[in-house]
């Protein structure tokens, strides 16, 4: 199986991408990988070239990022196996295909954000992945993640984590422009078929139309709420909804600590050169708002975990 690992800074759509890759014939999209790294760094495992699969399955039941995929190993873990990283993960990969009645796919995609900052590692593990990084406007972005219970909370905070992951993504690119394909959201939701069909010619596979509704992808319940679009057709109007879902001082903070980078990506700032910054008070503000919200976050991820994570 080839791999496609999706990622980019976190809602800019890599899970609306991995929908619609999955919704190939000869594609499975699966649920976030967050632990697939977590396997190299695993005491007594991670320098190894083979790993005993049932001491990792164990291990990897006690984590969350493992338990949303909702997959029942017990049997299969009794078996002590010796697996190669790569071999150990595509045997899970396999198991959740047969879950959703892709047992035996030619490619599997992973669309865990955080892709974007461990593309190197990946390459290594899969010489043969494929890698896509998502740009959205990161106006877009702070519109979409201030309201959850995870990430940044206030708005400065927003424009310097965009920024922040946008830099693994550049590096990335930069590195390996052979492997390394930059799609933008704001293409894929408003005309998603050229951009689909870029992708797919880089793959070596056939453009299907049904790529285009993005319905190829199981959410968990852990992230339903988050991903409830996820499973529609896309809806272009999406791409600008931060213009009402920001303030106008939102966006002008934003635009003061990104303008360039937001020119340099194609869009169009609001202000430009005249956004305000924040003064020192306004700072200090949002600092204070930011910690509080941190501490509710916690209790609120908590909360949802324990609704929507089998134990």
């Amino acid at each position: 199986m080839r791999p496609i690992f999706v990622g980019g800074c976190e809602r800019s759509g890599t899970t609306l991408l991995g929908a619609m890759l999955g919704a190939h014939s000869s594609c499975l999209c699966v649920p976030e990988m967050q632990f697939k790294l977590d396997i190299l760094r695993f005491p007594d495992h991670g320098a190894q070239e083979t790993i005993d699969k049932a001491e990792v399955i164990r291990r990897l039941a006690q984590r969350s990022s493992f338990r949303i995929w909702e997959l029942n190993l017990n049997n299969a873990a009794l078996l002590h196996e010796q697996l190669s990283c790569r071999q150990l993960i595509e045997w899970i990969v396999t198991a959740y295909g047969q879950t959703v009645g892709k047992p035996m796919p030619a490619m599997w995609v992973d669309h865990t954000p955080s892709n974007i900052r461990y593309v190197r590692t990946l390459l290594r593990l899969f010489p043969d992945a494929h890698i896509v990084h998502i740009v959205r406007d990161g106006r877009a972005v702070a519109a979409s993640v201030l309201p959850l219970d995870w990430g940044p909370n206030q708005i400065d905070s927003a424009a310097h984590y965009w920024a922040e992951r946008l830099a693994f993504g550049f590096a990335a690119e930069s590195q390996w422009p052979e492997r390394v394909m930059r799609v933008r959201y704001e293409d894929l939701v408003q005309d998603p078929e050229p951009v689909l069909q870029k992708i797919c010619e880089a793959l070596a596979i056939q453009y299907e139309p049904a790529m285009s509704q993005g319905k190829g992808f199981r959410v968990p319940q852990y992230t339903a709420q988050q991903h409830a679009l996820v499973g529609s057709a896309p809806n272009p109007t999406r791409a600008r909804a931060w213009e009402t879902q920001l303030t106008p001082r939102q966006i002008e903070i934003f635009e003061s600590l990104t303008s360039d980078l937001l020119e340099s990506l194609g869009y169009v700032p609001k202000y430009g050169l005249r956004a305000k910054r924040m003064p020192r008070r306004e700072e200090h503000l949002s600092g204070i708002r930011e910690l509080y919200k941190r501490i509710l976050n916690r209790s609120r991820q908590r909360k949802r975990k324990k609704n929507t994570i089998p134990q």
